[in-house]
């Protein structure tokens, strides 16, 4: 996947036709190491997908043609399964909004049928089914829910919502649902994005975590001398770096803005653990023990 970037400041200063010129230049790069390495790039499968604020899309004429080989590529339009990226629908804001849909879809999908041999199954193996075949799919790339605004998280809550109602047999809708997630030791879906990212943090430390991943990352040096880091502990080096803060919610959904606050958030007894699974048993029994407030503000 390839990326070309600009904005509004500079668009008037670059054609589109520059962008069209560059992103050509570097399939063609792309093309060539692939032939040296045995490999072939299907010139017809190649997509351009273009992606912006909803504001700038309306108002901008964006439209692009790219000659590459003997095919000429259009954008994709966003639409049905088009815009799929390792199994996930992308859409033109990256609002997450075509993917949380079709997780919907596909979860009440599940549960329909689990519904129908519901009263064959005893309490324990409805708990296996729902974590395996509903929660699977909610938790899949779930760290691109960071920040995601409530009205689209609501949606996956109920989904949470009617598992957890199927394997205790509850009928009442306006039962609290609190002690059943502790009784099945289910976090709510914004305590497991934030565990997500928490454990990509983890990674990231521990040296564990891909390089591109690093890169986005900063580590605290103590004794540094910015504003953000001056009152934190100097025997405490397993901070980030918060970076400036964007003013737009679409910032504020950035890994390099997200991360580094989970991070941070947790107390330097989980962050310093070294074992994998004893941090994640720590990091989940503390989110475990603050479920209530992840539910008062849904």
């Amino acid at each position: 996947q390839g990326h070309a970037h600009f904005s509004l400041q500079n668009y008037y200063r670059r054609t589109v036709e520059y962008f069209c010129k560059r992103i050509n230049e570097c399939l063609q790069e792309i093309k060539c190491w692939m032939v040296k390495n045995s490999m072939k790039l299907n010139d017809d499968k190649t997509e351009v997908l273009i992606i912006g604020k909803p504001l700038v899309l309306r108002r901008f004429d964006l439209t692009i043609s790219i000659q590459f080989g003997g095919d000429v590529i259009k954008p994709t339009p966003c639409k049905g399964d088009s815009w799929k990226s390792l199994g996930v629908k992308l859409d033109e804001a990256l609002n997450m909004e075509r993917q949380i849909n079709w997780v919907k879809q596909k979860c009440s999908w599940t549960m329909m049928n689990l519904r129908t041999i519901g009263c064959y199954l005893d309490q324990e193996v409805k708990l296996m089914l729902v974590k395996q075949l509903v929660i699977s799919k909610i938790d899949y790339c779930n760290a691109l829910y960071m920040n995601v605004t409530k009205t689209r998280l609501k949606k996956l809550t109920s989904v949470l919502n009617n598992g957890i109602r199927f394997i205790y047999n509850i009928h009442d809708r306006s039962e609290n649902l609190l002690p059943y997630y502790k009784r099945a030791h289910i976090l709510p879906i914004k305590d497991r994005v934030f565990f997500k990212i928490c454990l990509l943090c983890y990674k990231i430390v521990n040296d564990m975590a891909p390089q591109y991943l690093k890169e986005l990352i900063t580590m605290y040096t103590p004794g540094g001398s910015s504003r953000s880091t001056r009152t934190w502990p100097l025997d405490d080096n397993l901070k980030m770096v918060i970076p400036k803060m964007s003013k737009t919610l679409a910032g504020d959904r950035r890994f390099t803005n997200y991360a580094p606050v989970a991070w941070n958030s947790l107390p330097l007894e989980i962050r310093s653990i070294t074992q994998m699974d004893a941090f994640k048993a720590k990091l989940k029994n503390r989110l475990y023990l603050s479920m209530e407030d992840s539910f008062s503000l849904l």
